[in-house]
Formats: structure tokens, C-alpha cells, sequence
């Protein structure tokens, strides 16, 4: 697909080329592209393309993760959400969250408290419609970030309800990566979050509410960032 083959292109002059031929490689996947995925594919292509995270390894850049998970739904035949429109600014009665004890700043609903648990600090609040947000601090990881890794630790948070859960969009870039995940619970409840890792950081954002009442995520997830403690 030409589209994909402009974005390896892009790799020539700053990777090696072995990544630019395992970039060309990948593109075969996409030719022809999963039936009825056409424009998704499109999409998410020319959006890896003219990315500014673009990056040697062969993942998608971070600020394409949303249409790729798009794509990805599509190919696996699951009804995509319709996109949400990006607020002018934050969801009313949301406030940016900059919590400098635990190294991290990210949109929550206002109110917000941490608390200690078990694993460590908790910060979290419940919106008028009923969804929990939570950013959970816990212990950096060991090993090197992978889906395997992180499917443990669904399995360890989660409980029961990790065996049901789903994780795509794996990003890995400049020393720090993320992974969305979701899951449907026996308990009748939804979650949807993210994993965000450094060398010194672990943080796992939640968002949890019944079937398919989980409010806005979008700045929640994707306007959080490690600052310095």
C-alpha cells in the first residue's frame, strides 16, 4: 500500500535497515486491507505517516494509538465507537490534576483525593454519571515492557475480571511506553484505562463504571504525562 510505504520511506535517513525493511514487510498486512476496513486503514496509515513520534521500532506512534485501535476493532469485526469531539479545553467540571508526590499531571473531574492501598497511592473520583477514574501509582516494572508483561498485571489488579481482559495499542518510544486495555467484568462493570511505564514509573488509569455507561476518557487517557518528583 503506498501510504504505508511512505511512512517507511520517512525511516531511511534515521534507522537502521533492518527497520526499514521489517516497516516495508509489515505493510503487507495491509494490502489488501481486512474487508470492510478500508477507510480505517486509510486513516490510521496516513496518520502513522505524517506522525512526529514516528519511530524506528515497529509500533504504532503514540499520537496515532487511537486510530489504530480503530483499525484494530474494524479487522476484529467489533462495532467502533463513534469518535469523540475533542472539547475546547476540558469536559466541564474537569480540572488538569498535577500530583507532584507521585510524578505525574493528567485531566481528572475536579475533586480528586489520593489514598494508600496495598499496592500504593490511589488518586481517584467518582463523576456525576457515575464513572470512577483512578490513577493508581504502583511499583516500577523489572523486565522490559511487553503485552505478556502487562496481561499479568491486569490478571494481578483484576482479579477474575483480568481473565476477560483486552489490550492493543502497545507503544513503546523514548524510554517510556503505554498500552490501552478494557475489559467487560462479571460484576456488570466496565473497564477501560491505560498503562503508562518508565524506568521509574508505573501508573495504571482506570475508568470504571457499569455496561457501557463509562464517561468521556479521551483527555483522561491521553493528556496524562510523567512529570519530575
Amino acid at each position: 500500500m503506498p501510504i504505508c510505504l511512505a511512512k517507511c520511506d520517512k525511516l531511511v535517513k534515521k534507522c537502521a535497515a533492518s527497520s526499514v525493511e521489517s516497516c516495508r514487510l509489515n505493510c503487507g498486512k495491509y494490502d489488501p486491507p481486512p474487508a470492510g476496513c478500508a477507510d480505517q486503514v486509510r486513516v490510521a496509515l496516513e496518520c502513522a505517516r505524517d506522525a512526529r513520534d514516528l519511530s524506528c521500532a515497529n509500533v504504532a506512534p503514540e499520537s496515532c494509538a487511537r486510530k489504530f485501535r480503530e483499525l484494530a476493532a474494524c479487522a476484529a469485526g467489533e462495532a467502533a465507537a463513534p469518535p469523540e469531539k475533542p472539547p475546547a479545553g476540558l469536559p466541564e467540571g474537569w480540572e488538569q490534576v498535577t500530583d507532584s508526590a507521585n510524578g505525574f499531571t493528567v485531566p481528572m473531574p475536579s475533586g480528586s483525593v489520593v489514598k494508600a492501598e496495598s499496592e500504593g497511592p490511589v488518586r481517584s473520583v467518582t463523576a456525576r454519571d457515575g464513572t470512577k477514574y483512578s490513577v493508581s501509582v504502583l511499583a516500577p516494572l523489572k523486565d522490559k515492557p511487553s503485552e505478556k508483561l502487562f496481561l499479568h498485571l491486569m490478571l494481578k489488579v483484576q482479579g477474575r475480571c483480568g481473565e476477560k481482559v483486552k489490550l492493543d495499542g502497545f507503544v513503546e518510544k523514548a524510554g517510556r511506553s503505554s498500552i490501552h486495555y478494557k475489559a467487560h467484568c462479571q460484576d456488570k462493570t466496565d473497564w477501560d484505562g491505560m498503562i503508562y511505564t518508565n524506568d521509574q514509573h508505573l501508573f495504571l488509569l482506570s475508568a470504571r463504571a457499569p455496561f457501557e455507561k463509562i464517561g468521556v476518557t479521551e483527555p483522561f487517557f491521553y493528556q496524562f504525562e510523567f512529570i519530575a518528583r
